[in-house]
């Protein structure tokens, strides 16, 4: 689960450099723009500016996620871990 976790916070950094590095380019741009009008962004991030490839959006998008999500594996592993103790 550790490993999950570290693998986690890896591909969200790589994908948050990939993505910055690369907001200019068309397939780049339509992949976020499509993903930002559906339903289920809608519920998680809410209404957007006119544009979403600036950094904030960006971080708050793809680097936050995998950042909590890989501290919520790192704190269930660790848990985990010390629950024989706990009986």
């Amino acid at each position: 689960m550790l490993f999950a976790a570290a693998l986690t916070f890896l591909l969200g950094g790589l994908s948050r450099v990939f993505v910055g590095r690369r907001r200019a380019s068309s397939a780049v741009r339509r992949i976020v723009h499509t993903f930002r009008r559906t339903g289920i962004a809608f519920v998680l991030f809410g209404r957007f500016e006119d544009d979403v490839l600036d950094d904030d959006e960006l971080d708050t998008m793809i680097l936050m996620p995998a950042i909590v999500i890989g501290c919520g594996l790192c704190l269930t592993a660790l848990f985990l871990l010390g629950y024989d103790n706990l009986a």
